[in-house]
């Protein structure tokens, strides 16, 4: 990015300077050869620039394409060696990023715009003493926040804030940092994290810190509902309430925030724990508070239900008249999710019945729908419905899924065919397609049955695992719970 200054690109954008810009384009020459000062020559041609190595000019990526069409060799796209900064390319580069972070906080961004963004001030780090300050460390927490997917913006989050600490110059991280920091940690569940971001503040500025924070309870309790500590999350959302109500007694006429998406972070956490009826207690709140019209926590109620089989069919239906009188639509994870609860109780009319209702209400049967359906119709051996399953997703161009593939895959190895199976790892192995681990644990279970007959197949699953296609303690793991006794 600081090399487009160097190059004089200034009206080019930046694609071509970053670090994984010479893998873009079109490869003449998988090899790299070292070149002329340290640089790394590659001939493959950028999508946007490129660097002539005889003239030094650039040339735009048309007028390369057209030198490869016309049968002359294209120029090399050269890379260069880390070398130090000067002033003026790393002041530039700060001001770029602070009207970057400014615009990502005011305008909507994408997760690729973050980790742009996210290089740019490793590489600015990385090649002279700049740091970002309280402001823009809060900036970069919002950033991280709004967009972010993947623990690794956790680690991230940490190491700004951790840096902030360590500069004295900026008294280390305020009250705000602070919170923005554990709203970032709560987003991901790292409960451990925001403990010890709690502590540090409550050290450095006073058990009273979060006195002013408005949503320091909802942030916790978030934190531990989506680590699934339910029971935690409603015990200090009890103990919040019951301040609040002492305050109010005591004539305090300060408004009292809801705790609307703490409820929900909650409620979602009771159904993963599969505690129906207090799900059913902290939707209620939701819907006196006037909330709670959302059809994903209605979804997640439905599958409480579904997969209960002590809750009749009829129960479902009822969930479902709530949901309808609640103003809430239909989606098509609901219609997949009663067609899970008909399979699972043995309802076949039901299923199709409900199969039927997702085409006429215009969701389209997705691959998650076909998994649902395969899944359930081969643990239940309907081996004919589930071919007919198969078959309707070939018609309408559906890919399979990992979980759909191993379904067809165990249905096949119930029903004595393993000569399908092979063939079809045979097939994803020598051609080098994506094989997953429920995939190879099938096939592993079948060659375990008889060893002698499959060697080949034998010698290609121990090619898998040791060119590490597959990781080998989540095959066992997963044949651990497949094969009684395998541990010994």
């Amino acid at each position: 990015m600081l090399a487009s200054w160097r190059l004089g690109l200034r009206n080019v954008r930046r694609n071509h300077v970053y670090e994984a810009a010479q893998t873009k384009g079109v490869d003449f020459c998988p090899t790299q050869q070292p070149g002329l000062g340290g640089t790394t020559v590659c001939r493959r041609h950028s999508l946007t620039t490129a660097t002539v190595a005889r003239d030094n000019k650039t040339e735009s990526a048309r007028k390369i394409r057209n030198l490869g069409v016309n049968g002359v060799e294209p120029p090399m796209v050269t890379q260069r060696s880390k070398m130090p900064y000067s002033a003026e390319e790393i002041s530039k580069a700060v001001d770029r990023l602070r009207r970057k972070l400014e615009r990502y906080i005011h305008f909507p961004r994408t997760l690729m715009k973050l980790e742009a963004m996210w290089s740019m001030y490793m590489e600015v780090r990385s090649g002279s003493s700049w740091r970002v300050d309280a402001a823009e460390t809060e900036q970069f927490l919002q950033a991280i926040l709004r967009s972010s997917v993947g623990t690794l913006w956790c680690d991230r989050a940490q190491m700004l804030v951790d840096e902030l600490d360590e500069r004295p110059e900026c008294m280390g991280a305020s009250p705000v940092v602070t919170m923005a920091l554990i709203r970032v940690l709560a987003k991901f569940g790292d409960v451990q994290r925001v403990n010890a971001a709690v502590q540090k503040a409550a050290d450095k500025h006073g058990p009273e810190w979060s006195t002013g924070v408005t949503d320091y309870i909802e942030t916790r309790v978030i934190a531990l509902a989506r680590a699934d500590l339910p029971k935690q999350a409603a015990e200090m959302l009890e103990k919040s309430n019951g301040r609040k109500a002492a305050a109010e007694q005591k004539g305090c006429t300060k408004p009292v925030h809801p705790y609307a998406v703490a409820l929900r972070e909650l409620m979602l956490a009771w159904t993963r724990d599969r505690d129906a009826d207090r799900a059913w207690m902290c939707l209620s709140q939701l819907l006196a508070l006037g909330y709670g019209r959302a059809t994903r926590e209605w979804n997640a109620m439905l599958h409480v239900h579904a997969v209960d089989m002590r809750y009749r069919f009829h129960l479902l239906e009822q969930v479902l008249g709530r949901m309808r009188s609640s103003g809430v639509t239909y989606d098509a994870a609901t219609y997949n999710i009663m067609m899970h609860g008909s399979l699972l109780r043995g309802l076949q009319a039901r299923w199709k019945e409900w199969f039927h209702k997702m085409e006429k209400a215009g969701h389209t049967p997705n691959a998650v729908t076909f998994t649902t359906l395969l899944v359930q119709l081969a643990h239940s051996g309907q081996w004919s419905e589930a071919l007919q399953v198969v078959r309707y997703m070939r018609q309408n161009n559906v890919a399979a899924t990992a979980a759909t593939t191993s379904s067809v895959l165990s249905m096949e190895r119930q029903r004595n065919r393993v000569n399908r199976i092979m063939s079809h790892f045979r097939r994803q192995v020598l051609k080098g397609g994506e094989i997953a681990v429920s995939e190879f644990t099938v096939v592993v279970a079948a060659i375990l049955d008889s060893p002698k007959k499959w060697a080949s197949e034998t010698a290609l699953a121990i090619r898998c695992l040791e060119d590490r296609r597959i990781s080998e303690s989540a095959v066992v793991d997963a044949l651990a719970a497949r094969l009684p006794g395998i541990g010994t």
